[in-house]
C-alpha cells in the first residue's frame, strides 16, 4: 500500500499556512505507508524533492507559501530497502522541456522484462515505480505522448503523480484510486489516494469550513484517466489504453466478501495485488478474510513472512 497526495494553488497568490496543509495530508496519508514519505515542489525555478525513510509522523515538512504545487508520497515498501532515500517516492527525471517528479502508487511487474526489452539504463534504484521515469526519459520530452507510452507499457496496477518544472501537474489512473476535489473560494486543488484520507486530512485545515458548506467540487478520474492541470487552473483530460491487471493466472481480486464503501475495496485491491507480488494469491487473502483475520492483520501477516 502506498499514498499519493498534494494539492494545486492556480490563484497566483500565496496562502498562508500551505505546509500545515501537506503536513496534514501527508499524516493522513500514513494508513497506506509509513516506511518512508516524501514530496515535491517548484521554487525560484528549481525542483525541489524532500524525502525520508520516516513515516509522516516524524518528518516536518516545511516549504514557501507562494508555491503552485505539492506532490507527496507515502510509502509502504515492497521492492527496494526503503533505508536507501533513492529507492524512496517522488523520483526526479529529466526530459528536454526539462525536471520532473513522479509518484507511484501500486506495484508494477514487469519493470524488469521493459528495462531489458528496451535497452534502458542501468539504475541503482530497486524501486519498481522507476521504470515509470525511465519510460518518460526514453521518449525525451513530457508530455502526453510520453505518458500515453508509459501507462500503456507498465504492467500491474498504478496511479501516478507527475509535477513538471513548468507546474503542470498530472494525475493518470490505472486499476489504484485516486480522488480530486475543487476548492473554488482559494482556486485550490487537492486530491489523495482516497476520499477518506483527502476529507479527513482537510477536517484540520482552514479549507474545512468550505467543505462543511458543500463548497467544493469533486471529480471523477477513471481508470484509464489521465488529468493535467495547468498554472491558469486549467483541467484537461486525455486517455490511455487501459489494461485491467486485476487479474493474474485467472485470480479475480474483485471477489470478495467485504464491501462496506469505496475506501476498504480500493484498500483490498491494493492488498491482493502487492500479495500477489509477494507469492500469495487472491484465493489466500480471500481465505484469511474469512477465517476472520482484518486486511490489516493480513498486509501484516504478509510483510512478516517475507
Amino acid at each position: 500500500m502506498c499514498c499519493l497526495f498534494g494539492f494545486y494553488n492556480y490563484s497566483g497568490q500565496p496562502i498562508g499556512n500551505l505546509s500545515h496543509l501537506t503536513n496534514c495530508l501527508a499524516e493522513e496519508a500514513t494508513a497506506r505507508g509509513t516506511d518512508a514519505t516524501g514530496i515535491a515542489y517548484n521554487h525560484k525555478g528549481n525542483l525541489i524533492i524532500h524525502k525520508e525513510p520516516k513515516s509522516a509522523f516524524q518528518v516536518n515538512f516545511k516549504h514557501p507559501d507562494d508555491i503552485v504545487s505539492v506532490t507527496g508520497h507515502t510509502r509502504h515498501s515492497t521492492q527496494g530497502d526503503k533505508k536507501k532515500n533513492y529507492n524512496n517516492h517522488p523520483f526526479s527525471g529529466h526530459c528536454k522541456n526539462g525536471r520532473f517528479a513522479l509518484a507511484h502508487n501500486g506495484v508494477l511487474i514487469n519493470d524488469r522484462e521493459l528495462r531489458r526489452e528496451l535497452h534502458l539504463p542501468h539504475t541503482k534504484i530497486e524501486t519498481d515505480s522507476y521504470i515509470a521515469v525511465q519510460l518518460i526519459e526514453k521518449k525525451k520530452m513530457l508530455n502526453i505522448e510520453s505518458i500515453k507510452f508509459m501507462t500503456e507499457r507498465a504492467e500491474g496496477s498504478f496511479a501516478f503523480s507527475i509535477l513538471g518544472s513548468d507546474n503542470t501537474l498530472w494525475l493518470i489512473r490505472g486499476e489504484s484510486p485516486l480522488s480530486l476535489i475543487h476548492i473554488p473560494k482559494y482556486k485550490l486543488y487537492v486530491y489523495a489516494s482516497t476520499d477518506k484520507i483527502l476529507f479527513k486530512a482537510l477536517v484540520g485545515t482552514k479549507l474545512f469550513a468550505e467543505i462543511k458548506k458543500g463548497a467544493f467540487e469533486e471529480f471523477d478520474i477513471n481508470p484509464g484517466d489521465i488529468l493535467s492541470i495547468s498554472p491558469d487552473g486549467t483541467i484537461v483530460y486525455d486517455k490511455f489504453n487501459y489494461k485491467d491487471y486485476s487479474c493474474f493466472g485467472n485470480c479475480n481480486w474483485w471477489d470478495y466478501d467485504i464491501t462496506e464503501n469505496k475506501y476498504e475495496n480500493s484498500y483490498l485491491d491494493d492488498l491482493k495485488s502487492v500479495a500477489v507480488y509477494q507469492g500469495y494469491s487472491p484465493d489466500e487473502v480471500d481465505e484469511l478474510l474469512r477465517s476472520g483475520f482484518t486486511p490489516e492483520e493480513i498486509e501484516e501477516y504478509i510483510y512478516c513472512m517475507e
